[in-house]
């Protein structure tokens, strides 16, 4: 979905870049051999300038994976559910969740084992890994959780939502998609997910609504995009930068092959994806 027209121009931060620039040529003489390849850049993370609030450092921490990867499918294919911690190849989902699990150690002052036991929490129904179902596959639930456990608010409804009504069970009814769910039991658990998640109320954006949405967006909101897809709840999500009024999408691109910023405005970005048809937005608490 590349439109072809060059990168708005950012907000000048000159001193992150700068950081950014000068933490890259000292990494060099810095003997980090030793540590393992994630908590090396975990620690080069940490020493990323921090001020703002805890929105405005998750945009920063996303900002700093610019250019890495796109890795499909990050968190499958391993023979029992564990903890993936991985920084130099993202999908939509986990650069969220890393951007989101790094701004919090930077907040906390927490160390590597730290950020991945919030990364956990994030990432896992009650911060428990406990199998394939305690994984938060839906993007509705995922923000439930981390709503209900005091790190984000659903703020939908505040700038603009309307009731989203639509059954979710696309996992379920397409079981031949997941691996896992080839075990019944395992099955029987998220169709049970589900069944939750259709219990509660849930809002979203229309595509048609964005662009009046837009001001009310502010840097670092997440922000998740539903589908036209029969029974599943949302196909995209990223993280917002505003330039002025306007709002743009910083996101593991499918189609750019790597972490990058919108081209378009957001409600433009969105018209021009066929099954994107709204949005649902979460903002970070300040604990």
């Amino acid at each position: 979905m590349d439109s072809g027209k060059s990168l708005p121009a950012m907000k000048p931060n000159f001193a992150f870049l700068s950081f950014l620039v000068f933490s890259f040529l000292i990494s060099w003489s810095i003997d980090t051999t030793a540590q393992p390849t994630a908590q090396r850049i975990f620690t080069q993370k940490m020493d990323l300038p921090g001020n703002g609030d805890l929105g405005t450092q998750v945009l920063r921490m996303a900002e700093s994976f610019l250019g890495t990867p796109y890795v499909a499918s990050t968190l499958e294919g391993n023979p029992t559910e564990k903890l993936v911690c991985k920084f130099d190849g993202l999908d939509c989902t986990t650069l969220v969740e890393s951007s989101i699990a790094l701004a919090i150690a930077k907040n906390e002052n927490l160390n590597y084992e730290g950020y991945k036991t919030e990364l956990t929490k994030i990432r896992y129904r009650e911060g428990v890994i406990d199998g394939y179902p305690s994984r938060l596959h839906y993007v509705l639930d995922w923000i439930y959780e981390n709503e209900k456990r005091g790190r984000l608010e659903d703020i939908t409804a505040k700038v603009g939502g309307v009731p989203f009504k639509k059954e979710i069970n696309f996992m379920s009814t397409h079981a031949n998609f997941y691996p896992a769910l080839d075990n019944t039991e395992v099955w029987e658990k998220v169709k049970e997910q589900e069944n939750i998640i259709n219990s509660r109320e849930h809002s979203y954006i229309p595509k048609a609504a964005l662009q009046k949405a837009e001001p009310l967006l502010r840097d670092g909101d997440i922000v998740a995009f539903t589908s036209s897809v029969e029974g599943l709840d949302c196909n995209h999500m990223g993280i917002i930068t505003k330039i002025g009024s306007r709002a743009y999408l910083l996101h593991a691109s499918l189609a750019g092959k790597k972490v990058i910023l919108s081209t378009l405005p957001l409600a433009e970005y969105v018209a021009s994806v066929p099954k994107h048809t709204g949005m649902i937005v979460a903002r970070m608490t300040d604990q």
